[in-house]
Parts: structure tokens; sequence; C-alpha cells
């Protein structure tokens, strides 16, 4: 770039080598944002994402007789999701001395790797967290994340601009844990947002909760034991059993649970990935120079009051749903 002592060696691989495996790195950060990544959808609407959902059911159908009169009124079941983007950033930059204290370009470039590394790590950590928030955070700029989708107007009442008191289709389950959990209250949640044969697709809780699952389970375990005999335990050999406790993974009902340090503590929730998208906003070439899902970086710029190249890894999307009550939510989970 003009102005920018770098080379086009060096910022042709920050673009083509760097930039996409930081953002394969922040999706294989996050347990749930690399899930929601594989049904991604493009943003193809404009200032705001406009989608017509079905909010309540119609009345004008039924049995009839002979001459009976029909209803029928035009019934107006479908409203609009409006939906903002989030936006997300986290700055790479390099000082004048650390540019001169690593000479050649492949000093350079290791530079540039540490760097990207380091900022890929803590946006993914950043996203990570926001993903099971409202999105109120920050002036309400954060992406909305699960307590925002998976609620019964408790703490978001308005869900993608419409009122959960006014359409109450769009609540889901929200149970608060009363005492130690159980295998009934697994079964109330699936239950509760299980639509016909239109069921959760995932669980996912903390660490802690998977681990009161998984004692949940212990009893049903079977034991298998197998003793060897070596040669050489008459004179001062060895022999046992070895045994091997523990799950590594856990289905209820056909539905993985799954964990993630990153979900908020004491929760518990049941999914429908087919009613939740990630949505990507793809960077105008004119202020990126790489892009990929939803990510971008801006290119390396020099400050124009600083002895330092800046550049800045960027994020556009929006986490949205269109059927909330298909999910659910327990809370207060500590035994």
């Amino acid at each position: 770039m003009p102005g920018i002592a770098l080379g086009n060696f060096v910022t042709s691989v920050t673009r083509d080598r760097f930039f996409p495996k930081v953002v394969d790195n922040v999706f294989e950060g996050n347990v749930l944002f690399a899930r929601l990544r594989g049904k991604a959808r493009p943003w193809t609407g404009g200032q705001r994402l406009i989608i017509p959902t079905t909010v309540s059911g119609r009345t004008a159908l039924g049995s009839f007789s002979g001459f009976d009169a029909f209803d029928n009124t035009q019934e107006n079941v479908r409203q609009q999701f409006a939906i903002n983007p989030s936006e997300y950033y986290a700055t790479v930059t390099v000082s004048g001395i650390q540019k001169a204290l690593n000479k050649g370009a492949e000093a350079i470039v290791d530079l540039m790797a540490a760097e990207f590394s380091d900022v890929g790590r803590e946006l993914s950590e950043a996203i990570g967290e926001d993903l099971y928030l409202d999105g109120t955070g920050n002036n309400d700029k954060d992406i909305a994340g699960l307590q925002y989708h998976v609620d019964d107007a408790t703490t978001a009442v308005t869900y993608q601009n419409l009122s959960r008191n006014t359409y109450t289709n769009l609540r889901a389950t929200r149970n608060a844990q009363s005492g130690a959990l159980t295998l009934a209250n697994l079964a109330a949640d699936y239950d509760a947002a299980q639509r016909g044969t239109d069921t959760p697709t995932v669980g996912i809780t903390t660490p802690a909760v998977w681990t009161i699952i998984e004692a949940l389970l212990t009893p049903t375990y079977n034991w298998n034991f197998n003793q060897s005999y070596p040669k050489g335990v008459a004179s001062g050999g060895t022999a046992g059993i070895s045994g091997n406790a523990g799950l590594n993974a856990i289905f209820y009902r056909g539905v993985p649970i799954i964990s993630d340090e990153k979900c908020t503590a004491a929760n518990l929730y049941f999914l429908n990935e087919n009613h939740l998208f990630l949505y990507e906003i793809d960077a105008d070439p004119l202020f990126a120079v790489g892009a990929k899902e939803g990510f971008s970086f801006t290119g390396w710029k020099k400050s124009i009051n600083q002895n330092a190249i800046v550049g800045h890894l960027l994020f556009a999307g929006q986490l949205v749903g269109d059927s909330p009550r298909t999910m659910s939510r327990r809370t207060g989970i500590t035994s």
C-alpha cells in the first residue's frame, strides 16, 4: 500500500494466508459459533433484514354440513421481522520499532502471524460470549444471543420488532430449576420445544451442568472387567484390573448435549437449528482486502499520529430466529 513499506509479499501473505486462518480459528474456538457457521446464510437485505413470519393460527376453517355459511374473513396471520445487523472489530497493529527490529520479509510475516493470532483469539472470546447474552450490551450493538432468542418475555419483550406479549407464539419455554436436576426436567424441556416432528437438534450447556447430566446417566453404565496375568507375576511382576469411567458424549432422545465454557452459568438450552440462523454480511471491496463468511480485513493503514501501521479485523451479521417456541431454556441448575 502507498506509504507503507511492507512490500507485496507481506501484504499478500497477510491477506491470503493469515486472514483465512484467523477466521477459521475464531469459529473453531466457539462451540455455538462453529455450529451456526454450518448453516450460515448471506444477508441479502438492505440496512435491515425483513423476514415475513406467521405469528398466529387461522380460525376461518373447519368442518361444515350442507348449506352452512363459510367464514370468508381474510385473516392477517403474518407479520414482518425487522432485524438490524451487529458489527464487531478487532485492531491489529504493529509499531515502527517492532518492524525495525524484525528484519526481512519473513521476520515481518512471523510478527504479523503472532499479532493476528492474538487478535483472532480475543475476537473469538468477545463474539462467543455475546452469543449467549441478550444483545443489549454496548447500547444494543451486540449480537442478539440466546438469552434474546430463547425467552418467554422475561428478558426480551420485543423480539425482532414484534411484541411477545402481543404475539405469544414468539415465546420460547423458560423454566427455573427447583432442586436437583432430573431426567424428568430434561423431558419437560424437550417436550415443550417439540412441535410434531419438528424437534430440538442440540442441547448446549456449561461444563458444570454437563457433568450434572452425566451423573444422571452414570447408574446406567455397563461395566466389563478383564484381568490378565502377564509372565513374571510370580517373580515380582504386576497385574491388575483397568477400567475407564466417564462419558465423552451425551445424547438425550438422539439429540447431542454439548458443553461450552462460554454458556451462561447454570443454564441448559435445547435449540432447534432449523429455526436459528447466522446471517453474514460480505464486506464491500472498497473497504476490505479480504472477506470470508462475514469477516473481513481492512488491510494495513499507516497511522496519521503514531509510528505504527494498523489494520482491523471486522465481522458483520446477526443471529436470527423464526420460531422461538421450538426452543427451551432452563436456568438455575446447580445440582
